[in-house]
């Protein structure tokens, strides 16, 4: 059976454990293809970030780089998926650790990228990772209209940089809005705000405008359409 079984990724677990800290360093600094590289976010100093703003972001590049990953984009899933384990983001993660992190999913899914199993064949490792960042936000004390106001801005900033002239420039940039979208979705379906069903609904339209995912397209939405749908929701908040 070509299929990933428990044996073998608990034995590459070990492995990655010993070299982790090595293996991922060389990836965000030589081992990746900069084309596909996340880079920095904009607007806000790390250091000064709330914990509770600090998770809705994780949670924004991992739905983007999971999303790739069951499209069958391996090599572009890769970098938003590094976002909980890798060096370059160990500030961003800070804290999360001691909540719960599974850093062992992120590894196992990571070694399955870098193995080029489809997501079909860890789709349950894929699962446990995502609701592992889940149950880390909802022991964040956090509030729902601060963070999808926060994604949204990321969100229209990062478009912004994506596009030039109407083309896909900057494809990490691009697919970082999709993640944050997705990840204000399910902040606004799963809060207690009085409005939370047409906020979905916003957002449901919001999403609408990647009709192929955070999949690259010849003919993605215009930056002004994007900021127009961001003000529609923004004035619901």
């Amino acid at each position: 059976m070509c299929g990933l079984s428990m044996n073998h990724y608990t034995i590459r677990k070990i492995f990655i454990f010993f070299i982790s800290s090595i293996f991922f360093v060389s990836c965000s600094d030589d081992g990746m293809d900069t084309d596909n590289q996340i880079p920095h976010d904009f607007n806000y100093d790390m250091n000064d970030l709330d914990q509770s703003l600090r998770i809705v972001l994780m949670m924004g590049h991992v739905a983007a780089g999971m999303e790739l990953y069951r499209q069958g984009e391996l090599t572009m899933a890769a970098p938003h998926l590094l976002h909980p384990i890798s060096e370059t983001h160990k500030k961003e993660r800070e804290g999360f650790q001691e909540m719960g992190l599974d850093m062992v999913s992120f590894v196992l899914v990571s070694t399955a990228l870098e193995a080029k199993r489809p997501a079909s064949e860890v789709e349950p490792f894929l699962k446990k990772a995502e609701e592992n960042l889940i149950t880390i936000a909802s022991k964040i004390d956090g509030d729902p209209i601060n963070q999808i106001m926060f994604l949204l801005e990321q969100l229209e900033d990062e478009y912004k940089i994506g596009l030039t002239d109407g083309v896909i420039t900057d494809i990490g940039e691009f697919q970082d809005a999709y993640g944050f979208a997705v990840t204000a979705k399910f902040i606004a379906a799963n809060s207690s705000l009085s409005n939370a069903d047409m906020l979905v609904q916003s957002l449901n339209d919001l999403l609408s405008l990647w009709p192929e995912g955070p999949k690259p397209t010849a003919n993605p939405s215009s930056i002004s359409l994007i900021s127009s749908q961001v003000s529609e929701i923004k004035r619901l908040l």
